[in-house]
């Protein structure tokens, strides 16, 4: 039953979000356009991607080729946002086209010649892993900011207790005390410690 729900709701969701197919102006081009656009989404077509992909892209489909300018484009993709989800668009399986698809970091894969059928479930599943992995990414910076927090505590009590004689437990409670006198965080303080290898505000 929830599992339904989910996916209601994505098929709900994904009439709402801004496409953009970057392709040769042609009638497969035109074919994929009148399709994203009966499915509900906002859709624009841009050739050539002078200014690579807008910000408020959803969902970009991009054509592959082994030349100058797919490469081109999957270097100015290498800083996009990772709320954009990508969806490669192949005519050929060659290593190389193989290879920049994956390098690309796609989250899925449509054939030339293009078909109506799939494409809704296409977009659907490339979306969700899209997401998934901006989820792991941000729990992963958050566990990072906590290990580098951590790391930074342990650098500034290994200061106090040296400089102060004092025990761990006493080292953390005058870091505290400072934190609380200088209405700061303990995070601020601890990392004011370990840049001037001093105790703030004695």
């Amino acid at each position: 039953m929830v599992a339904g729900r989910n996916v209601l709701r994505a098929l709900r969701d994904i009439r709402s979000f801004r496409v953009v197919v970057l392709h040769p102006a042609d009638a497969e081009s035109d074919e994929l356009v009148a399709q994203i656009r009966r499915i509900g989404c906002r859709v624009e077509l841009i050739w050539p991607p002078r200014d690579g992909i807008p910000d408020s892209t959803d969902i970009a489909f991009l054509l592959f080729r082994q030349d100058a300018l797919t490469d081109a484009i999957l270097r100015s993709l290498e800083d996009r946002p990772l709320a954009v989800t990508l969806i490669a668009i192949v005519e050929a399986e060659s290593p190389t086209v193989i290879e920049a698809v994956v390098r690309s970091g796609a989250s899925a894969v449509i054939t030339k010649p293009i078909r109506a059928f799939g494409l809704l479930t296409s977009m659907v599943l490339a979306h969700k892993f899209s997401t998934g992995k901006l989820i792991s990414a941000e729990k992963m910076s958050r566990l990072q900011t906590r290990l580098s927090g951590a790391r930074v505590l342990e650098q500034a009590k290994a200061i106090v207790m040296s400089q102060r004689g004092v025990t761990e437990p006493e080292a953390y409670a005058l870091i505290r005390e400072r934190a609380m006198a200088n209405r700061s965080s303990i995070e601020a303080i601890c990392a004011s410690i370990v840049s001037t290898g001093d105790v703030p505000g004695r």
